[in-house]
């Protein structure tokens, strides 16, 4: 299946948190939830019934590379991570939205980095190219979980911390969002969000739950939680122009760094900045909130065992 080759694919630049705020490129995006109300709960821990599933066979050794960019590579059978610290594996794992919901002890997590190759067995993998792309990425986080607790001892628990967050509204002149059309073979589309590290998202099919969530822990969103809002309960095919942040600054008081190196940027009079172009365009704002989230905490963890 090709668009898992190139379904996420996080850059974290030098100046970024070892959390979500330098993600870049997604193709193809599966939203896990946001409760509605005050309290922003994710469920970042959910036990799988009977025995999760894990990786067939794995190696975790030291990165050499001088770059500070992480790169995740995801195809049918197996899982490459380049040049990863523990903190961006467990973000891919518990689909982790926002730096808010990281921990950052011990020290280590957040500096030593780490190449993983990871192969899945030919049964497993036969499971993945036959289901649903929403159920191959759970099965790849929870192999993801099997990993880390098998390779890093890892042990989490969950508590909820106050933090601030945005939430996904409409402006007062109301939604410019067109539905979403229905697919010629009557199945219900895959919502589909594409772009994104360039000024530039084309959706397809998407509520703005799965929009609230995609831009969750983004430069443009300060690397915030966003929660919807919005009160609208369709999908929607839409496209979004905008100049990214490191041409507009200023935007966010917590914003993230910027894009890699070798974006090709639009100029900043190309495109508005992103909360205009949000307004513009599409007819929502985000407003800053206050919310609990559920942030996880390292209970126990330890270098990873020899291959």
């Amino acid at each position: 299946m090709d668009y898992w080759e190139t379904m996420r694919i996080l850059n974290r630049s030098k100046n970024a948190l070892p959390g979500v705020a330098g993600l870049a490129a997604v193709n193809l995006f599966v939203a896990l939830g946001l409760l509605p109300g005050v309290c922003v709960h994710a469920q970042l821990i959910h036990p799988p019934e009977g025995k999760p599933p894990s990786f067939e066979v794995a190696t975790i050794r030291p990165s050499h590379s001088s770059s500070t960019f992480v790169n995740y590579h995801i195809s049918t059978g197996r899982f490459r991570a380049e040049n990863a610290t523990l903190t961006a594996l467990i973000q891919f794992a518990y689909g982790i939205k926002s730096d808010d919901q990281l921990p950052s002890e011990p020290k280590w997590i957040v500096s030593q980095r780490f190449d993983v190759d990871a192969k899945v067995e030919d049964l497993e993998a036969q499971r993945i190219d036959s289901d649903l792309p929403d159920q191959n990425l759970e099965r790849y986080r929870l192999m993801m979980q099997s990993l880390l607790a098998d390779r890093f001892k890892l042990k989490i628990s969950s508590r909820t911390k106050d933090v601030s967050v945005y939430a996904l509204a409409v402006d007062k002149n109301g939604p410019k969002l067109t539905p979403a059309k229905e697919s010629a073979d009557e199945k219900k589309r895959t919502p589909t969000l594409t772009g994104g590290s360039r000024g530039e998202l084309r959706a397809g099919a998407v509520s703005m739950a799965i929009f609230a969530d995609w831009l969750s822990g983004r430069q443009e969103t300060g690397s915030r939680v966003v929660k919807d809002e919005t009160g609208l309960s369709g999908i929607y095919d839409f496209t979004l122009n905008w100049t990214p942040d490191d041409l507009h600054t200023g935007q966010f008081s917590e914003a993230g760094a910027s894009q890699g190196p070798g974006s090709s940027l639009p100029s900043v009079s190309a495109a508005p900045s992103f909360l205009t172009a949000l307004q513009e365009q599409l007819g929502l704002k985000l407003q800053s909130r206050r919310a609990r989230v559920e942030v996880l905490i390292i209970d126990h963890v330890e270098q990873p065992s020899p291959n």
